[in-house]
């Protein structure tokens, strides 16, 4: 059963129909339920039309998608319930209490938020060894990637569930402890593009870097395609907004929103085409002006390497911590959710490959802390792949006890 039909849930339901499973869709109101699964059932008829899909199996997979209107009544006898609502912990937590009053003893209760705890959530329960973390990236439809979160009270049987089920749908899965952010969007919330940004770097050239590296699409490309809004109410929410030097929160200001308003770090013509946006451009050549800084001489590779050693010493806090077992899932988490080069094998595998000692001297260069197991492989000269087997002989050894 899936709460939420917008866009990440009507994908994971999508993902469901697809691989021959029924999947009962319920949303706020019976409105938005069945807009939700009008949209599922447009995606199918265009991978028909493009010849991705047999029109047969399309009308098989849309036959699997249930329309259960508002009611939670409707997900009563589902064996697995996926949440995919706002990302807001009050309504989270208010999402599984009624869940717990409706889904029956043993189902698991998934929440797909992307950064909140699990734990919390859980606590809403009268049943917290059933409540994990199944964190899909969006599109969840196209996206192979699913990042499994236990919980401190998560049983083994509903780990085991949760990751039989994403092998079932077709997913690659990680299995992470809970933490904010869990490890993909974790570790990609420290890329140094501020950094780069506010030190004398322009979006474009930020990007193109980015691209040269192997990404696919780069950060700030990345930001107006999902959208600057989302962050930009966040921070008005809070109380952050800081539109006198802050770019993106500028742009939101401006209703600038990225490519669905057409203008946002890029501008966006009738076909999509993106080139710089002149107004972002001059926002932050003010903000230079105002703090003394300079248009930045960094090459290509050097800003690079300033976005990404960043997010390689957030990967080595998230093994520090225990949030992963091994660097290989950061690997899969990185260039499965976020497309980190494959060619470099990941992030953790690009870190062995530069040297870890290069990656530690990157870091004290940019002022960052490193992690203190970075600093202790480097010490010791331990590879990090030799440290990873002997970690993961250690868990093997206490999960025999």
């Amino acid at each position: 059963g899936f709460l939420g039909g917008g866009l990440r849930g009507g994908g994971i339901a999508m993902s469901c129909a697809s691989a021959g499973l029924d999947a009962v869709v319920i949303d706020a109101s019976a409105e938005a339920t069945a807009k939700g699964l009008a949209h599922c059932r447009a995606l199918y008829d265009a991978s028909v039309k493009k010849g991705k899909l047999k029109a047969e199996r399309a009308a098989a997979a849309a036959a699997r998608l249930h329309d259960g209107g508002a009611d939670y009544g409707a997900l009563a006898d589902c064996d697995l319930v996926v949440e995919a609502v706002y990302e807001n912990m009050e309504v989270k937590k208010e999402v599984f209490r009624k869940l717990d009053a409706v889904c029956k003893p043993g189902a698991v209760l998934a929440t797909n938020t992307s950064f909140l705890s699990i734990d919390e959530i859980a606590a809403a329960t009268r049943r917290p060894e059933d409540v994990v973390g199944c964190h899909f990236f969006s599109p969840a439809n196209v996206m192979k990637l699913l990042e499994n979160v236990r919980g401190a009270k998560t049983s083994d049987r509903t780990v085991a569930t949760a990751m039989a089920f994403g092998k079932r749908i077709g997913k690659i899965c990680v299995l992470v402890n809970n933490c904010w952010g869990f490890v993909a969007n974790r570790m990609m919330e420290k890329t140094g593009v501020d950094a780069l940004l506010y030190g004398g770097c322009m979006p474009a050239q930020i990007d193109a870097a980015s691209k040269g590296f192997g990404m696919r699409m780069g950060p700030l490309q990345m930001a107006d395609l999902v959208g600057l809004d989302l962050q930009g109410r966040e921070a008005e929410r809070d109380g952050r907004l800081d539109a006198e030097n802050n770019v993106h929160h500028y742009l939101y200001k401006q209703g600038c929103f990225g490519m669905k308003t057409g203008r946002g770090y890029y501008a966006y013509d009738a076909k999509r085409r993106a080139t710089p946006n002149p107004d972002a451009e001059a926002f932050l050549a003010g903000v230079w002006a105002k703090r003394g800084v300079a248009r930045s001489a960094l090459t290509a590779p050097q800003m690079a390497k300033r976005l990404y050693v960043p997010v390689i010493n957030e990967g080595f806090k998230c093994l520090e911590e225990g949030i992963v077992a091994r660097a290989s899932d950061i690997d899969i988490a990185l260039v499965y959710g976020y497309a980190f080069p494959r060619y470099l094998g990941g992030p953790m595998k690009y870190a062995e490959l530069e040297g870890l000692d290069s990656i530690l001297s990157e870091l004290k260069a940019m002022q960052i802390e490193p992690s203190k197991l970075l600093v202790e492989l480097v010490e010791s000269g331990t590879p990090l792949g030799k440290w990873s087997k002997q970690r993961e002989k250690e868990l093997a050894a206490k999960a025999k006890l």
